[in-house]
Order: C-alpha cells, then sequence, then structure tokens
C-alpha cells in the first residue's frame, strides 16, 4: 500500500517521449539532450517521475538514469520527494519570474490585450506561441468561463496550458502560417494527426487547406469537447513577417456572438500589428541594455 507522502502516478507510457526520445539510446544525441528530455515527461497528468522508470523509457543504463537526476536536483530543475520519485524544483519557479521579465512577445502582448478589455464581456482573449510540436498559451485576459444559457462553462487555456498542433484555431492558425519546409516535414510525420484533425487526407489536401486559411487571415473553429465555444485566432506575425503567436478569442458559439466576433477581425489584426512593433521594441531595447553593459 503505498504511503501518502508517494500517492499512485500514472505510468509513463512510451507516447510520453518523443519518437526522437525513443531513439536517444542512439549516437545521435548527446548526453545533456537526453538528461533534459526527462523534463519533457512532466505532464498536467504526470507530476511525478519515477527515476528506474525514465531510465527505461530514455534507453539508458540505472546508474546513468540516477546521475541525470542528480544533476537535475542540483540545479534546483527537480527536487527528490521520497524514494525514487521526483517532481519538478523551485529553479522552475525562478526560471518562469524571468520569462514574464525577458520574453519580448509576453511584455507586449500584455501591453495590447490590455486594451482589449473592452471586448471581453463574456469572452476570454489567450496570447499563444508555438514550442516545439505544440501551442501554448502564455497570457489570458477576461474571464476565466463562459456563460451560455446561464450555464458557466469553464476554460481550461490558462498560462502554461498546451494546445495540439492540428487542433483548434490558435494552433491552426500558427501552423498555416509556418514555413514551407516546416508544414512539409509535419505532414510526413503526423499524417494520422492532420487527418483527423480534418487538415487534409493527402499532402496536397493538407498545402491547398493551409494556403487558404493564410489567404482568409484568421480561423475560425468550434470546441471538440464543447461545441457550445466558438473560437477566432488571428497570426501574430515578427518584424521580418515570421509567424510568432496567434490571438485567441473564445466565445459562446451562437449566431449572433458569431456575427459579432467575425466584425472584430479587422480591430484584432491591427492590435497583432502592434504586438508585433512593441515586440520588436522590446528587442530593441534589451539589445541597447547589453550593449551598455558591455561598454
Amino acid at each position: 500500500m503505498p504511503s501518502s507522502k508517494n500517492p499512485p502516478q500514472p505510468h509513463l507510457k512510451e507516447s510520453a517521449v518523443s519518437e526522437s526520445q525513443q531513439s536517444s539510446a542512439g549516437n545521435n544525441r548527446s548526453s545533456v539532450a537526453r538528461m533534459l528530455d526527462i523534463l519533457d515527461l512532466f505532464t498536467p497528468t504526470t507530476t511525478k517521475v519515477q527515476v528506474d522508470e525514465v531510465g527505461q523509457l530514455l534507453g539508458v543504463g540505472r546508474s546513468t538514469s540516477y546521475r541525470y537526476f542528480q544533476e537535475l536536483c542540483d540545479s534546483g530543475l527537480l527536487v527528490q520527494q521520497g524514494k525514487g520519485w521526483y517532481t519538478l524544483g523551485s529553479r522552475v519557479i525562478e526560471l518562469e519570474q524571468l520569462l514574464q521579465l525577458s520574453d519580448p512577445l509576453l511584455n507586449a502582448g500584455k501591453t495590447v490585450m490590455e486594451d482589449l478589455l473592452d471586448i471581453c464581456q463574456n469572452r476570454t482573449l489567450l496570447l499563444c506561441t508555438l514550442f516545439k510540436d505544440r501551442v501554448l498559451c502564455i497570457h489570458q485576459v477576461g474571464p476565466d468561463h463562459i456563460t451560455h444559457n446561464k450555464e458557466k462553462m469553464p476554460i481550461y487555456r490558462g498560462r502554461g496550458s498546451a494546445l495540439p498542433l492540428f487542433q483548434g484555431a490558435g494552433s491552426q492558425i500558427i501552423l498555416a502560417h509556418l514555413v514551407p519546409h516546416q508544414i512539409r516535414s509535419m505532414y510526413l510525420s503526423r499524417q494520422h494527426e492532420i487527418t483527423a484533425a480534418g487538415l487534409g487526407t493527402s499532402w496536397k489536401e493538407f498545402r491547398t487547406n493551409l494556403t487558404m486559411i493564410r489567404k482568409q487571415g484568421f480561423v475560425t473553429t468550434v470546441g471538440k469537447l464543447n461545441p457550445r465555444v466558438l473560437a477566432l485566432a488571428v497570426p501574430i506575425n515578427n518584424y521580418a513577417g515570421q509567424i510568432t503567436g496567434s490571438l485567441l478569442l473564445l466565445c459562446e458559439n451562437t449566431n449572433a456572438e458569431r456575427e459579432h466576433v467575425l466584425a472584430l477581425i479587422p480591430r484584432l489584426k491591427d492590435e497583432c500589428q502592434r504586438i508585433s512593433d512593441l515586440e520588436l521594441d522590446f528587442i530593441r531595447h534589451q539589445d541597447l541594455a547589453v550593449d551598455n553593459k558591455l561598454y
């Protein structure tokens, strides 16, 4: 019977580790990369990991696995919670604070989104960005729930929430604006997910659908788990025209509300341009601060 200090955790599945991580036992990845793969195993449903099980998943020996965990603990990224069990450490909190201060997109987005609070009556606005093969929500304004026919529907997309790359408006608008070689690589490795998301059953159909999204300049989707929620997203591009994120507006899914939010698209696009301009200003300010320290 497990002790109260070590509540049972879901067993780590092989799917929790990407294909590239599963092949990390090969000679193509450094030991540092394999050690950092451990951090990818933490999810909202897996908040503790067990050292021996992780060693098997990453394809490393028991002594190597223990060494990785010890080094991560020494850095503060992990902390031991009972025999063989580990959770994220306090260093993560410190890094989060530094990120809040230094992330150009986040700081630009916060400024602009405060000016959009007037459109957030029974609507939630999220700032999203691409991270590896998923999209992260990094800031939110507006309520934590949307009311539909007097029923409150919670929004489970706060800061740090990960969205699948192929599902949802906030993700699909970013996907459509990736560079061609990234899109091609996605299709070659993730065809099943692309088909399941309704983005195309062939390379031609997938590419055509993404081209249509880019030309349209926005994406609307209806909640997969809750069809009473409507999502609308517009892209955020940097000064070089590269996609850096999206603004995602969530509201109740009614005909009247759909008309209202579609009418907001020009304003949202203008505000995305403001985010891009402020992002560049923030980067220049950071560069100037570094130059002043050097000289």
